[in-house]
């Protein structure tokens, strides 16, 4: 019986489209044997290494979302703003206590499947990969996204979003089983007018060189499945629109479902 591997891209919000894939692997009773996940992937690829259905990671992502003023009353108290009460900056060690179901545990080690977590070394200017130690630490690196999360200090390094450096991370995984990756981020060109504001500027120049980045990285190691959920048009921070996101994202619970299903009976045959 051939292995699964499932690599988890970054992309803010839009990264709540993750989860019908996740679902989709559930209906056809296949675990992976590793996972690896870049910033919101990251996350989910904690919670579902954890044990955690693709449906239990939809509850509680709708229960955290539907009840938010514990949750936003602790990302207050730790987010800083400026002389003019305008917020400069939000706490990542915060946001990851906040957010993680109960069930995920502090170390990697304890997890039921290995897990790899991308953040990027900001003076090494390179991807770092984390897999032992503070599961919570690493995590709160690989969310770090520049100029909205602050940068986070870990084993001497000052860390940020793994996005910068590798969205997708399928060369995270090992080589053999199948791979699956899941890219909530790209998106097809737009002939939108609207010009954005400052923040929506700055995450959307990000993007458009993450994307590019991504696609050279695509091209010289291919996964077996890559699933594109129809999500990309939400901004970064618009966690609040979770009910639309994961609409706009249902078609991936079956194309992940049909798709591996294929690549797995080929492989098996």
């Amino acid at each position: 019986m051939a292995d699964l591997a499932l690599a988890l891209s970054g992309g803010g919000a839009a990264g709540l489209g993750h989860i019908p894939v996740l679902e989709g692997l559930d209906a056809l009773g296949r675990r992976p044997v590793a996972i690896a996940g870049t910033s919101i992937g990251a996350l989910m690829g904690a919670a579902y290494a954890a044990g955690l259905s693709g449906a239990e990671i939809r509850a509680h992502v709708m229960e955290l979302l539907t009840s938010p003023s514990r949750a936003a009353r602790r990302l207050w108290e730790e987010a800083r703003f400026d002389g003019l009460g305008r917020l400069l900056s939000l706490d990542a060690r915060a946001i990851v206590s906040v957010v993680l179901p109960a069930r995920v545990p502090r170390r990697f080690e304890e997890l039921q499947v290995p897990l790899t977590v991308v953040a990027t070394d900001f003076h090494g200017r390179a991807e770092r990969r984390l897999s032992r130690g503070d599961l919570r630490a690493a995590l709160a690196a690989s969310i770090a996204i520049p100029g909205v999360v602050r940068p986070v200090v870990l084993e001497g390094r000052v860390m940020v979003d793994g996005g910068v450096t590798n969205n997708l991370p399928v060369e995270a995984l090992p080589r053999g089983p199948v791979t699956v990756a899941v890219d909530v981020a790209s998106e097809p060109p737009s002939d939108a007018t609207e010009v954005p504001n400052g923040l929506e500027l700055s995450l959307g120049a990000l993007r458009i060189l993450m994307q590019e980045l991504l696609e050279v990285r695509l091209s010289r190691r291919p996964p077996d499945v890559l699933i594109r959920p129809p999500c990309s048009r939400f901004m970064a921070l618009e966690f609040y629109r979770a009910t639309e996101i994961l609409e706009a994202a249902e078609p991936a619970r079956a194309e992940t479902s049909a798709a591996v299903a294929r690549v797995l009976n080929l492989r098996e045959a």
